[in-house]
């Protein structure tokens, strides 16, 4: 169990790292920042305006909502003379040898819009000359429509929104885990190099100055997760009311989210034990080489990376029940396939036994790394110290 004081490590840990007046500050410049984009996106759209093209008498084109062809009856100099003065065209179509040339004043991006129109125009032309209607030509356009069809009806389909959530749950236990890795080893290696720790063996034993630290870096890290989470799903919440005018949520789905939180902090926890025990080991972070290892800890995120496209695959059913990357892959995989109760469950708890082992590895390493100044120990004096039985 987790001892009072281990608690009292993590509370301190946790709001040494929280400043949450400068965190709501930071959010609150964050979302003034992505309402700013959005509507100068909105006021700047060229799509919703309209334009007046120029375009020769026996040029037949229909107009659309964005584009309005005119035929002038001045001369082609004229119109490019009013289109400079008066803006009376957006732009000047002319035709020679079955050259097309729109004349501009200025790049803009509603040229694009404007090339599409007149691409679908000119091939409609050349399928009248050869004698083709509008529905044969329609059919020809159109590209051929392949249906999947999943006998697997646990497998949700490989539609946007289920794949988003599992990037989106990788993408935040990537910050989440990013969020430890810096603060453990400032933490560790700073008290270490200052001689802070060995005052406090008098009034803590090294495994509950271990676990508090672990816990209070892990609760940190998960409000990462969280705020970074909320960041994400307003930024959604923005883009769709002002690019659709209305918000639709039906693909968020809350059990997969419920279950990504007890996943993501036994995992951050199991993590950053594992970063406690390496960083221990470090005499200055500035010189060693050891604290590159402490990122082995993504490699389960880039593992189920590589197979999210196939959940439902040996490769995933493997990570998502391997306790050193079950806390990334299965809720990945609840995300795309629908699972039995009982596999996340059981997922769960050998994730919470490899937490329950690490926490302990860590701790018979703290005990004796952050004793040892002057010189780093070797990987086999580290693993003698995981193997150890003293601890406390």
């Amino acid at each position: 169990m987790i001892s009072r004081q281990s608690l009292i490590v993590a509370k301190w840990e946790f709001l040494r790292f929280f400043k949450w007046k400068q965190q709501l500050v930071s959010y609150l410049l964050m979302l003034a920042i992505m309402a700013a984009v959005a509507l100068w996106s909105f006021f700047t759209d060229e799509s919703r305006q309209q334009y007046r093209i120029a375009v020769p008498v026996g040029f037949s084109i229909e107009n659309t909502e964005q584009f309005q062809f005119q035929r002038p009856s001045i001369s082609l100099d004229a119109q490019l003379a009013q289109m400079q003065t008066d803006d009376s065209w957006h732009a000047v179509l002319t035709e020679q040898d079955g050259n097309i040339r729109i004349n501009t004043l200025t790049g803009k991006k509603w040229l694009a819009q404007l090339e599409q129109l007149l691409q679908q125009h000119y091939r409609a032309v050349a399928a009248q000359k050869m004698g083709l209607n509008a529905e044969q030509l329609a059919q020809l356009e159109q590209p051929v429509s392949i249906d999947l069809h999943y006998l697997d009806q646990s497998y949700k389909g490989s539609e946007r929104p289920e794949k988003m959530i599992a990037l989106g749950a990788l993408i935040l236990l990537f910050i989440g885990l990013s969020t430890a890795f810096g603060q453990v080893l400032m933490s560790i290696t700073g008290e270490k190099q200052q001689r802070v720790t060995e005052q406090l063996y008098a009034i803590l034993t090294p495994q509950q100055w271990m676990d508090g630290k672990v816990l209070g870096h892990s609760f940190s890290a998960l409000k990462a997760m969280l705020t970074s989470g909320l960041v994400m799903l307003l930024s959604f919440a923005v883009v769709s009311l002002f690019a659709k005018n209305r918000l639709d949520l039906s693909w968020l789905d809350i059990g997969v989210v419920l279950w990504l939180i007890p996943f993501a902090l036994l995992g951050v926890v199991l993590c950053a034990s594992f970063m406690g025990a390496i960083a221990a080991s470090i005499d200055d972070p500035n010189n060693s080489g050891k604290s590159a290892v402490m990122m082995i800890t993504w490699l389960p995120m880039v593992f189920t990376y590589l197979v999210i496209d196939s959940p439902a695959g040996w490769g995933m059913t493997l990570l998502s029940f391997l306790p050193l990357t079950s806390f990334a892959a299965m809720p990945v995989k609840m995300a795309m396939v629908e699972v039995a109760w009982w596999q996340p469950l059981l997922s769960l708890l050998l994730l919470l036994g490899a937490v329950w082992w690490m926490r302990r590895v860590a701790g018979r390493v703290f005990l004796r790394g952050m004793q040892m100044y002057g010189k780093e120990p070797g990987w086999a004096e580290i693993v003698r110290w995981a193997l150890s039985n003293k601890a406390d």
